[in-house]
């Protein structure tokens, strides 16, 4: 794995905006199609659960930058999965309350 964050490295972001609203981004430092990634959102609120999926391969540097919708005080979780050349790399998670 540490020559695999030699080669690219994954960043996560998810930051809340204006009030029931959250920005999920994602984004690699050198992408290549050998990066697949698989990203999981999660919110849970008082409107219940929902979850999104997005898989796909790291053809440019952010293959993911979506603006969320969601009741105030939902609790908003992304779940990042990627493989480097088949071999999967560390998980990274961030989460948020709108």
């Amino acid at each position: 794995m540490l020559l695999a964050a030699l080669l690219a490295s994954a960043s996560l972001q998810l930051h809340p905006q204006a009030p029931g609203q959250a920005e999920v981004r994602l984004c690699f430092d050198k992408p290549t199609p050998a990066i697949r990634y698989e990203l999981r959102v999660i919110a849970q609120g008082s409107a219940g659960r929902s979850q999104s999926r997005q898989r796909g391969m790291a053809d440019r540097p952010c293959p993911v930058q979506n603006r969320l919708n969601l009741p105030a005080e939902t609790r908003v979780e992304a779940r990042l999965r990627w493989w480097l050349d088949g071999v999967e790399q560390e998980e990274v998670v961030e989460w948020t309350r709108l």
